[in-house]
This record gives structure tokens, sequence and C-alpha cells, in this order.
């Protein structure tokens, strides 16, 4: 026997006794008197036979509330919602049999004018709808939103209110008067069903569990577009939370007199990812690509210039000096360093799909990551030809390091994933910088030791002393390579 025809069964058994043990006795009330032959006070038979109708009425309405409940909820409306049928839609329907039922007693048992009944409650329910009609818009507006049925509960949505800001949160409860949503900062609201007929209301779980959402950035004109939306795909698509199908994607929204105005559009499982959540890692990881491009947001601004204008973003041909400046391995660096260093390097650009470094090949350079996003593919089952994404290199990264000062093979396979701009620094750049000042040696293996073993001990979780040998002793293999590799320049000496 299935599950839900025993839950049926259950539903509809009490309310069948009720009914039989009170219909029977008011169906055959005089012959069962005149059987038994009891001489009853009639007033007693009377108020007896009063009460077993009564409850006939009312074990007809409790049957016909669990008919309802079986036959219409759980038999035809529920599969069709694909849940639950809301609690309140139920308490009307049950209300509203009860309400019959009591006429049914007023009139049919105590033989009282109904019609004078209801002109007497049309009055008072006039008098007290006056009173409460707010309270009443809330209940017929709570019926009409579990009948249309815009939300379910555990959808997010978007309240757009006039003079507030949008409110956005996951819907947990409808009752009479009220629906109550609650947001990401453990905040609940609790909004007038009333009001939830007048507002704009968003669903952003419907019709699919994805939505999409959309920031804009203003950037000064003498941003390139081109290289624009090189940083904020690039960023947007370095963010944690954003789907990668639908792929995030940046376009030119307009102008403005502050700048050219740019949309970044994403997508999020809201139940996953709260909308909040998704802005801020967006906005985050944009604002770090625009900072290691040297690029800042537009703002407004009056500029009186006398003399030539300045530039207004980093670029190589201009500002080699600040860039290089941006990069760990190098900070220790000395001003006439920095500008020789500067003047060697060599920008490349790659296009969204190129390999820029392949596992295994030889390579005597390393790269620095300027505008755009790569990821990183590692051989992790050993068998050389699965490869899997390990990691991804946004704008400040470097890469290639251990080749470039030590001469050995390509660890891992880097390919762009948007249009990239990086910097390359061969052997040749670093040989002569090393052979001026043998010594820079030491702070280079040190900065690359100090980043290989702190992502070993967010790993591990090393102890501060154990970090710390193991940087030591990483610094000090490093430095022995290098050693080997720039043979007669005395490194580290």
């Amino acid at each position: 026997m299935a599950k839900t025809e025993v839950k049926a069964r259950k539903k509809l058994f009490w309310p069948i006794v009720l009914l039989l043990v009170s219909v029977i006795p008011t169906l055959y009330w005089d012959s069962l008197i005149h059987e038994i032959g009891v001489d009853v006070i009639s007033q007693t038979i009377k108020i007896a036979k009063y009460s077993i109708a009564t409850i006939s009425w009312l074990s007809v309405a409790w049957l016909a509330i669990r008919l309802v409940d079986v036959v219409i909820w759980d038999g035809l409306v529920a599969p069709r919602l694909g849940g639950t049928v809301p609690r309140l839609l139920k308490d009307v329907v049950a209300a509203t049999i009860f309400i019959i039922a009591i006429t049914g007693i007023i009139g049919g048992v105590f033989n009282l004018p109904v019609s004078g009944i209801w002109a007497t409650s049309g009055v008072v329910g006039l008098v007290v709808g006056l009173a409460v009609q707010s309270m009443i818009a809330d209940v017929f507006s709570g019926i009409a939103i579990n009948i249309d049925r815009p939300f379910k509960i555990g959808d997010w949505v978007r309240l757009n209110i006039r003079g507030i800001p949008d409110m956005i949160g996951c819907v947990e409860e409808v009752n009479w008067r009220s629906t109550r949503n609650k947001t990401t900062d453990g905040v609940r609201h609790i909004v007038p069903n009333s009001l939830l007929g007048q507002i704009i209301v968003t669903n952003l779980c419907e019709p699919e569990l994805r939505s999409r959402f959309e920031l804009l950035f203003t950037l000064d004109f003498e941003v390139p577009p081109e290289r624009a939306l090189r940083i904020l795909n690039a960023g947007v698509k370095a963010a944690k939370g954003p789907l990668a199908d639908p792929a995030p994607k940046a376009r030119v929204n307009g102008i403005t007199e502050w700048g050219v105005e740019y949309k970044v559009r994403y997508w999020l499982l809201p139940a996953d990812f709260s909308p909040n959540k998704g802005r801020n890692a967006v906005c985050s990881s944009i604002l770090e690509h625009l900072h290691h491009a040297g690029v800042t947001l537009a703002y407004q601004k009056q500029d009186l210039y006398v003399a030539e204008m300045p530039n207004r973003q980093l670029t190589l041909e201009t500002d080699r000096k600040a860039l290089v400046r941006r990069i760990d391995i190098f900070k220790s660096l000395e001003s006439t360093e920095v500008d020789s260093l500067s003047q060697r390097i060599t920008q490349r650009q790659f296009r969204a799909g190129d390999q820029i470094v392949k596992k295994d090949a030889p390579g005597e350079s390393m790269y620095i990551v300027v505008e755009g996003l790569l990821f990183v593919y590692a051989d992790l089952e050993g068998d050389g030809t699965t490869t899997t994404r390990v990691g991804k290199l946004i704008p400040g990264d470097f890469f290639g390091e251990m080749s470039l000062l030590t001469g050995e093979p390509r660890s891992a396979t880097v390919e762009a994933a948007t249009d990239t701009i990086v910097y390359e620094i061969t052997r040749s750049d670093i040989e002569d910088l090393l052979a001026e000042r043998p010594n820079i040696a030491n702070r280079i293996t040190q900065v690359i030791a100090e980043r290989r073993v702190s992502n070993l001990k967010t790993r591990d979780k090393l102890s501060h002393e154990e970090h710390h040998e193991e940087t030591k002793n990483l610094a000090d293999q490093l430095l022995g390579k290098m050693r080997g590799f720039f043979k007669g320049l005395g490194l580290g000496d």
C-alpha cells in the first residue's frame, strides 16, 4: 500500500467515525426513544438532540476539510506546484467551510433566521473592516501571493521599495499578515503582504536558479577601451563566486562627464553565493586588477594645466620604473638598478587561449603579469596526458622564475584565459644585474622561498618556527642552483 494512501486514510478515519456516531442517533432519535421507553425530560431530549445535530454539522465540516486536503491539496495542487501547498491557503478554505457549517447549525438545528444574522454581521463586519482595513489588505494580499506564487520559500528576492535602497533576502515564510525575508547579515525583514502587492518584486531564482547581475565602472577617457575591457574581463573572471558559464563579460556602456562607463555582467547562484557576497568579490577583484595595471577609477574633477598634460595611466613606454617597483622580487633594488632592469624588459601580448609556457619545456626567462588573467595547468595523475587547472595568475603575479634563475624546465603549463600583457625578463637581462651586485641573489631567493613556503603553510598549517626554517632551507637551495647556473658571478658571497 502506497505511503500517500495510508496517510490519506489516517486523515479521513476520525472525521468519518465522528460523523457516523453523531448522524445515526440523529436519524433514529424518535424510534430509539420509543424502543427504550425511557421517560426522559423533554428539555433534556431537546438539548441532547441539539448537541448531536451540532456535532453532526461540525463532523461534516471536518470531513469536508480533510477531503479537500487529501483530494485537492495533496492530490492535485501539490504535484503541480512541486512542493507543499501554502498554509495560508489551506487555512482560508478551512475557515470558509467552518463558517458555512456554523450557518447551517444556526438555521438547521436551532431554526433561527440566518438572513438577519448575516445582515447584522454585515454591519458589524463593515465597522470592524474600517478599523482593521490594513490587516484585511494584508490577508487578501497574502492569499493572492499564495495563489499566484511569484516566489516560494527559499527563493532569493529583491524588493524595490521607493525611497529606500533595494532589499535583497531569502524568503523564509509567508503568513497571514506578512512575508519574512532573511538577509545575508542575519537581519530578518518583515514586509506587509499589502506592500508586496504595490512594489516590484524581483525573483532572483526564477525562471532559472541562476541570476544575472551588473556593476558599473567609469574610467578616464585616456584609458583605451581595449585595455579597459581586458582589465575588467580579467578581474571579473578571477573573482570567486560568478559562474564560469555563462561567462562574465565587460562591455562599454556609454560616455559620461566623468569618463567612459563600462558595464560588467556576471551570473550567480543566489542560493549558493548571495548577491552581496558576489558584488563584494567582483568589486574587490576588479579594483585589484586596476591597481596592478596602474589605472584608477574616474572621479569628478576639474583640471587646469599650464604646462604639458601629465599621463593619467602607467604605461611601459613612460613608466617602466614604476611598474617594475610593483614586483615583489625587485622591491629591494636600488633606483639605478631598477632603471637598468626596466630598460631591458620586453612587453609581450598574448591572445586568449595562447600557451605562454609549456610543462617540461626548456626556458631561461620569467614573466610578470601586467594585465589579464592566466590559468596554470599541471599533470596531477603523472601519466603525462591528463592536465588539471591548479591555479590562476592575476596582475602582479610572476611565474617562470625557477627557469630564469636555475635553468630548470617549466614545471607547469600557463595559458592565457583572456587577452593578456606580460613582461618578459630573460637570463641576459638579469645576468648583468647580478654581475654588478651579486648579493641581490640573496634577496631574490628569499622572496621566492617566502612565497612558496607561505603557500605550503596555508595548506599544511606550519608553525612560525617551521615556516622560518623551511624558508631558510629553500632559499639556500635556490641560491645554490643559481650559483651553478650563473657560474663565475660569485652569487651570495
